[in-house]
């Protein structure tokens, strides 16, 4: 008998992607508390690959950070501008 194993979807970044976190990390390293932010980052990357959804990155990192997973002020906030997650207010609230 055969002991088989569903293999886990295969994940890999596109070349954009790899750019982007490459250069978004040295651009977090830049910053104070960056190395937090950057610690994060890393743990998006694990994270996503760890995960069984097939997702694409992007989707699962702004997913990440918004379900609170940075655990950090300052790495959340960071993590927010890179990926373009805005706190900025609703408009009805804003009025």
């Amino acid at each position: 008998m055969n002991n088989v194993t569903a293999a886990l979807p295969r994940k890999s970044l596109t070349a954009i992607e790899c750019k982007f976190l490459k250069v978004g990390n040295r651009m977090l390293l830049e910053l104070p508390n960056g190395r937090i932010a950057s610690a994060a980052l890393m743990d998006i990357v694990a994270d996503w690959h760890g995960a069984r959804a097939s997702m694409g990155f992007e989707e699962f990192a702004k997913g990440w950070i918004t379900e609170g997973n940075a655990k950090n002020k300052h790495a959340d906030k960071m993590l927010r501008e890179l990926f373009g997650l805005n706190n900025d207010p609703a408009p009805r609230r804003a009025a």
